[in-house]
């Protein structure tokens, strides 16, 4: 049966290892090498000035609101106040005529003010028959009056700016049931000074809130950029070489710590590529090393001239040996480069997984009858499409299989099960090798890794990393386990297919 164990789920990547893209990292850092401390401040200033006229704003429309509302209520009040004097003036003139009023007409202006007050009585002609001290009212004119209450009705409020007045004058005029007038003209100068009032505190209020406003913007500002000023000055020191800086958490909300954490996951992706390029480096240098160094050997001993025919023939086919060796491992790097980004030519086409299995057990049976490794396939009934490159697939599949004959000793076997789900068609490759050690199964799919135990094995140390390129391509993985002394396994996920699968491109995405 084939175990479910290192499997990944379809459609994500191996956490085994990470494969370095087409970019070189230190030239990712290019542009965070430049530190702009002017930014940050220029976002913050910018944040706050938001914040400061936001507030503004927020405060200048609660003062419309309530400036509006207080004056419509005062308003009201002394409407409501001179309704109630002139209905108690009509019931006066009702029941003791025109003489009771100039009494009391006099009396109320006297108590109030000849300035802040007046009260008369006109004739359906705009005739005086009674009126308070009007001494202070020169500027009032009957006919301007009489004309703004005829267009109302029986009662109406107008507000009056009169001459030698400072304050304007809230007018009432209520017409009474033998057609007379009574009109009351009150100063609005408590209204008004209310107003003012209102107007002066809220401007010292407005001052001190825009001011605790822009306090309390910057202070927001500057939190919510502190992590973005720590993102740009642990860049600034990456830039510099030092790829071990990592940004730490703050408590500047979700976002700045989403932020710090995708950072911090870039670089140790980055990390990890420039670790990666320095052992490419290194494993280049050593495989390259000995066939170059063959080569040159060969071409002294021509040069010496001291051998006969024969000999001859041998150097050549040594040199056309290592040449075709050094062409296979340039071109196979040539491969991955292109698989990795994605500009590989694939002829992709619906594929039956067993058929590609099945070759690939046939191809390397006598490879495995010569070293005493016995090959098992477990196959399932029912077909395993795919949709991909047949040669690829092939490719894969041969790297594989050739990786777990070469380190099993005889006697031993390698088993390949294949099953599908939903989704995937799940590969296991399984041998009773040596196994590999823990410490270096994270290392196994990079380019020209050979582990301790495979420097004395023939190969380049690619076949693995084009097998994990192949397998991405296709839009699958790659993932193993293994025990020393035990064996190894070789986990393959790729996209499940139908048997007709609508066309597809042939350069990969």
């Amino acid at each position: 049966m084939l175990s479910r164990r290192g499997f990944v789920a379809c459609g994500t990547r191996s956490t085994v290892r990470s494969r370095p893209g087409s970019f070189t990292p230190l030239e990712a850092w290019g542009m965070f090498s430049k530190k702009n401390p002017s930014v940050p401040r220029s976002v913050t200033f910018r944040l706050t000035f938001l914040y400061a006229a936001l507030f503004s704003a927020l405060s200048i429309a609660l003062f419309a609101v309530v400036y509006i509302s207080l004056a419509t209520n005062l308003e009201q009040q002394m409407d409501n106040a001179l309704m109630d004097k002139a209905r108690e003036f009509e019931l006066l003139y009702a029941g003791h005529g025109v003489k009771a009023l100039r009494a009391e007409f006099q009396r109320e202006a006297e108590s109030r003010g000849i300035r802040r007050v007046f009260i008369r009585v006109l004739s359906a002609s705009g005739e005086v028959l009674a009126a308070s001290n009007m001494s202070a009212w020169q500027g009032l004119k009957a006919s301007h009056i009489q004309s703004q209450a005829s267009r109302n009705g029986a009662v109406s409020f107008s507000t009056l700016s009169i001459p030698g007045h400072e304050h304007k004058v809230r007018l009432i005029r209520k017409q009474t049931g033998d057609g007379h007038v009574i009109q009351i003209g009150m100063t609005l100068r408590d209204s008004e000074g209310i107003m003012e009032k209102y107007r002066e505190t809220f401007g010292t209020a407005l001052l001190v809130m825009l001011l605790s406003g822009g306090l309390v913007g910057w202070l927001m500002a500057r939190r919510a950029m502190s992590g973005v000023e720590r993102v740009t000055q642990a860049a600034s020191r990456i830039g510099k070489g030092d790829l071990s800086r990592r940004v730490a958490a703050g408590h500047e909300g979700q976002e700045i710590d989403a932020l710090a954490m995708a950072f911090n996951a870039m670089l140790e992706r980055i990390q990890a590529l420039v670790n990666e390029l320095r052992e490419v480096t290194d494993n280049v240098a050593h495989d390259l090393r000995s066939p170059i160094t063959r080569i040159r050997g060969i071409a002294e001993i021509t040069l010496s001239g001291e051998q006969d025919v024969e000999a001859y023939r041998e150097m050549a086919a040594t040199v056309v040996e290592e040449s075709d060796r050094l062409v296979g491992m340039i071109n196979t790097m040539l491969d991955i480069a292109k698989t990795d980004s994605g500009v590989a030519e694939l002829s992709m086409k619906s594929l039956d997984m067993r058929e590609i299995i099945d070759e690939a057990g046939e191809l390397f049976q006598p490879v495995g009858d010569d070293r005493g490794v016995r090959i098992d396939l477990h196959l399932p009934p029912e077909p395993l499409f795919v949709v991909g490159d047949k040669a690829m697939l092939q490719r894969m599949v041969a790297n594989l299989l050739d990786n777990a004959i070469k380190y099993t000793p005889s006697g031993g076997k390698v088993t390949i099960s294949a099953i599908a789900d939903a989704a995937c068609v799940r590969i296991e490759l399984a041998d009773t090798g040596v196994g590999i050690d823990e410490k270096e199964l994270s290392h196994i799919f990079g380019r020209f890794y050979r582990g301790d135990k495979s420097r004395s094995t023939s190969g380049s140390g690619l076949g693995l990393s084009l097998a994990l390129a192949i397998a991405r391509a296709h839009g699958g993985d790659i993932s193993a386990t293994s025990s020393p002394g035990v064996g190894s396994s070789f986990n393959i996920t790729l996209p499940l297919s139908s048997p007709h699968p609508s066309p597809v491109s042939n350069t990969t995405q």
